[in-house]
């Protein structure tokens, strides 16, 4: 009997001891990891504002298995992500705080299966000013309060989620190095839908510009003219400016469609021109003014488009089939051309 009361007492010491020891224990956890990133500020924040590219990053992406579900807004605060994994358990994020212009920053409310309360993670970018590269920090907190268990299981949460961070954030880090350098945050970048339309067009080979420049517009000009002197021959009025569509990009010469939007017509095609019909769907559109050779150009607008589908979910022809120009004259003040450059996209799934 004598020995039973003394494990029992051994017990409650120890029961004792461990409370005790809890209490002086952090009744915090906070993981932290970093990377750097060469890409502009609004590439980053755009990647993390939203669920759009989730799944090409996440932090439990060794798991084939993981069942994920989005929900609420596309970007920015209310976009949600339920997800389920036999090897992370389950859970929700919630993108509760959406900063850009003072302090780039990203935070998303957790709701899972860990131990604590008030779980959070948040992406702060601090921009490089000598190097123009992004330090992205990426914080994970968790507040367990007076659950004394969870304090020590806190001990632990390091390196245990400090490793899936450092596992996403070098998958994150190897899809930004994908993404064009350019910063289009000073363009307009409209997402929207175009209904498709007659067109009718002459293509062929244009020389790659800005190398051949004068002859490249030379021979665009001339195709354009095909198609409006058949229009004038068969009284054809055009709905709409004239559209260079692309075919090939080639490194020396590219293959293009010059064309005018027309109403429908039965009239049977001659000569070079032919009848087609547009492109219908999604796309990206930005309004560019300026010579016209600057549209295909590193940094340029067309690459503008490329990036900013990349980093908001979009899927495009990588090669440059199908996307396409509207030239609409020449602006009043600067005299430069005015074009409207579209990138026809589909959202990633």
């Amino acid at each position: 009997m004598l020995r039973i009361v003394e494990l029992v007492i051994a017990a409650i010491i120890a029961v004792l001891f461990f409370l005790v020891l809890g209490l002086f224990l952090p009744s915090k956890a906070r993981i932290q990891r970093t990377v750097e990133l060469g890409n502009p500020t609004t590439q980053v924040y755009d990647m993390l504002n939203g669920f759009h590219r989730f799944n090409d990053w996440n932090p439990w992406s060794a798991d084939g298995g993981i069942r994920l579900a989005k929900s609420g807004e596309r970007y920015g605060e209310g976009a949600t992500l339920e997800y389920v994994s036999e090897s992370y358990g389950s859970g929700k994020l919630t993108l509760t705080g959406s900063e850009f212009e003072d302090e780039p920053k990203i935070t998303f409310q957790v709701d899972n299966d860990w131990r604590g309360t008030d779980k959070s993670m948040e992406f702060l970018m601090i921009p490089d000013a000598k190097t123009r590269a992004v330090n992205l920090i990426w914080t994970t907190r968790v507040n367990y309060g007076m659950d004394i268990p969870g304090r020590y299981a806190g001990l632990y949460l390091d390196g245990r989620i400090g490793e899936q961070m450092e596992t996403a954030l070098a998958r994150f880090s190897a899809v930004m190095a994908t993404i064009p350098y350019v910063d289009y945050s000073q363009i307009t970048v409209e997402e929207t839908e175009i209904p498709g339309y007659d067109i009718l067009y002459v293509g062929g080979g244009i020389p790659s510009a800005p190398r051949k420049w004068d002859e490249a517009e030379g021979l665009m000009d001339q195709s354009w003219k095909q198609v409006e002197t058949f229009m004038q021959q068969n009284k054809i009025e055009p709905t709409g400016a004239r559209l260079r569509i692309i075919n090939v990009i080639g490194e020396e010469s590219n293959d293009f469609s010059m064309a005018y939007p027309v109403p429908s017509v039965s009239v049977p095609v001659s000569g070079n021109v032919r009848m087609g019909r547009s492109y219908e769907g999604m796309v990206l559109k930005t309004q560019y003014i300026g010579n016209r050779v600057a549209i295909n150009v590193p940094r340029g607008p067309r690459e503008a488009l490329k990036a900013y589908a990349a980093t908001h979910g979009f899927e495009y022809a990588w090669d440059g089939t199908g996307q396409f120009d509207y030239w609409l004259g020449d602006d009043e003040v600067t005299g430069y051309p005015i074009t409207d450059v579209y990138l026809p996209i589909s959202p990633k799934p």
